[in-house]
């Protein structure tokens, strides 16, 4: 039966190809996107190759708490209910420190604070499905996190790599929460994140400034990377798939749950996480007289 699915970031990469996939095989796709161009042509590619009319774009800036909201309504506009919310969107930013206007880290930004968000505000959706999924994208260097002292915005001590190793933790950490609330809450909307795999297509590729150390990683990391097919696997498994129904709060890689370092998770950071990403959350709607 045929799933409507929104993949976050699907201008190109694993989103796009993800997209292109689900769509090929009649789902109905809402892809993202914040340049108006790259949408338009991933739009036009992906119903030309697939053949499949019931593909939407939808424009917004993730980097701008505005436009996560904006996008969020518009969506309830437009759809009465989805299967899957796939957050995909997510960048690595260079050696200074970046900021939202509320001094959310970037990094973090995207790949906690905006997924935060649009699983509270799209779940009245999930939930009229018969089985409403929500995936965040994490990574292996969750491992290499550094969390001793909770500094969530990196406002104490920032480097790129500590800004991505612990943004992808804080991705686990999230689904964990969020599916403990849910199950208390009686939802059936199920909350995991995942590995998707070192992708070739996109190494020393996105166009940040990098130093030496992590260029030469990356090429060092080149032949242990996978093509794009091999890197949307999991992320297609979670979608679709039968076997993960009622399965929650789980990190999965190569369509498996897999080994996590969670550094010492426990009730109070998850407490802690939650009320940092609330309390950003007021000060934006502070600022906007909401």
């Amino acid at each position: 039966m045929p799933k409507t699915i929104l993949v976050t970031g699907s201008t190109d990469g694993i989103g796009k190809h993800l997209a292109m996939k689900l769509a090929s095989e009649g789902h109905e796709v809402i892809l993202h996107g914040r340049n108006s161009e790259k949408l338009r042509v991933a739009l036009s590619d992906i119903q030309l190759k697939t053949g499949n009319k019931k593909i939407h774009a939808y424009l917004a800036d993730f980097s701008m708490l505005a436009d996560v909201y904006r996008f969020s309504q518009e969506i309830k506009q437009d759809f009465e209910q989805f299967d899957v919310l796939l957050n995909n969107a997510g960048a690595y930013f260079g050696d200074a420190r970046v900021a939202t206007s509320e001094n959310i880290e970037m990094t973090f930004m995207l790949s906690v604070q905006v997924p935060y968000i649009l699983t509270t505000e799209l779940l009245p959706l999930l939930e009229k499905a018969p089985s409403g999924r929500v995936i965040h994208t994490s990574s292996f260097m969750h491992h290499f996190a550094q969390t001793s002292d909770l500094d969530f915005g990196l406002e104490q001590s920032y480097s790129a790599a500590k800004a991505y190793n612990n943004a992808k933790l804080y991705t686990i950490w999230l689904a964990i929460a969020q599916a403990e609330a849910l199950e208390k809450q009686g939802s059936s909307v199920t909350v995991n994140a995942y590995h998707p795999g070192l992708i070739a297509t996109n190494l020393g590729n996105d166009g940040v400034k990098r130093n030496l150390r992590s260029r030469i990683l990356t090429s060092l990391m080149k032949p242990f990377s996978k093509d794009l097919d091999q890197g949307i696997e999991t992320g297609y498994y979670l979608s679709l798939l039968p076997e993960v129904a009622g399965v929650s709060g789980g990190y999965f890689a190569e369509n498996r749950l897999a080994k996590v370092s969670l550094k010492g998770f426990d009730l109070a950071k998850s407490q802690a996480l939650l009320a940092y990403l609330d309390k950003k959350i007021q000060i934006f709607k502070e600022s906007y007289g909401d």
